[in-house]
């Protein structure tokens, strides 16, 4: 469990600022179902879910993060980009909603990665498994640590997803260089952010749960230190939009091999 907190919450790619009011969802509403999808909806509230992911047969995945968040966020990270014919790695996939929607959006391959999220205490791999398979989706997964993603583990990608990841690791420095040995033509890093007043370079660090009473939150960079370090291990160039609910309390960066 080398350079990570041991926590079920490892890889939330969602937190509330601790200094904006929290988002309020609408209530949901309990769908009437019969037959194939009564079937599939049991099977999918028996797991504990963070995305909430469209089945099909009128099934909606009971998540965290709603429908409309997921969509305005895929749009955000997946807008400038053209997936048609690309290879995409999901670090850090989770129920795999960005994996899919990777694939929705003409990627060649797909390879869905994480190791926390899916071990039995989480059974994030489960719901991935369930979710792809309702889904019909051709995607490849592979358990494997943050730390272990190099390029002679799983190769290189035209597009690589580190959404949400960033600010739980020990060592976020180290992930960004492996990141770039990963990427082959951007990168799509999607994290908390903090420090906003500072005019320069600057990262807090949360040595307890000062975070959204949440111990596996480590770091909070601003956006000014998430462009240096991205191009400290490598990236040419990092177009940077904030997130699109939340604003600046999170940032999307697309950091480009190439200037």
């Amino acid at each position: 469990m080398a350079q990570l907190k041991t926590h079920v919450k490892r890889l939330l790619g969602w937190h509330e600022s601790p200094h904006r009011p929290a988002a309020q969802e609408p209530p949901r509403t309990e769908p009437l179902l019969d037959g194939p999808g009564a079937e599939l909806l049991a099977r999918a509230r028996a797991y504990y879910w963070f995305h909430s992911i469209d089945l099909g047969n009128g099934v909606v995945t009971p998540g965290s993060k709603s429908l409309d968040l997921l969509r305005a966020e895929g749009d955000a990270i997946f807008g400038p980009l053209d997936l048609r014919g690309k290879s995409v790695l999901d670090i850090g996939a989770w129920n795999g909603n960005f994996s899919f929607e990777a694939k929705r959006r003409q990627a060649a391959r797909v390879l869905a990665t994480d190791h926390h999220c899916w071990t039995p205490e989480v059974n994030g791999r489960d719901t991935f498994d369930l979710a792809k398979t309702a889904l019909n989706l051709e995607i490849e997964e592979l358990d494997v640590d943050v730390p272990e993603l190099t390029p002679d583990r799983v190769g290189q990608f035209d597009v690589v997803l580190f959404l949400g990841v960033f600010y739980h690791l020990v060592d976020p420095v180290q992930a960004l260089q492996n990141l770039v040995t990963l990427t082959k033509e951007v990168a799509v890093v999607e994290s908390h952010l903090d420090l906003d007043k500072l005019d320069r370079p600057a990262m807090v660090f949360y040595p307890g749960a000062e975070l959204n009473n949440d111990p596996t939150n480590w770091w909070g960079p601003n956006r000014q230190c998430m462009e240096a370090l991205l191009k400290l291990v490598g990236f040419k160039r990092i177009v940077y939009r904030p997130h699109p609910i939340v604003g600046g309390a999170r940032g999307i960066f697309h950091a480009y091999k190439e200037s």
